[in-house]
């Protein structure tokens, strides 16, 4: 099993990538980290919280610069 940490402006294109590696068998997503982007960065850690628990994992999320 891969280990993934993602890093992503969760606009939407990475929040179908990131639910996409987050439901994959194949990988465990350990840590989300996100910047700004398409969107600010407290916009895309909200984004990024919100599909996490969509997606019922608790993997952390980590707001960067």
């Amino acid at each position: 099993m891969s280990k993934l940490i993602i890093d992503t402006d969760t606009a939407s294109d990475d929040a179908v990538a990131l639910i996409m590696a987050l439901r994959h068998s194949d990988h465990e997503v350990v840590s989300i980290t996100t910047v700004a982007g398409n969107c600010n960065v407290d916009q895309a850690t909200s984004n990024a919280l919100y599909t996490a628990e969509l997606c019922g994992s608790d993997v952390p999320v980590v707001r960067g610069s």
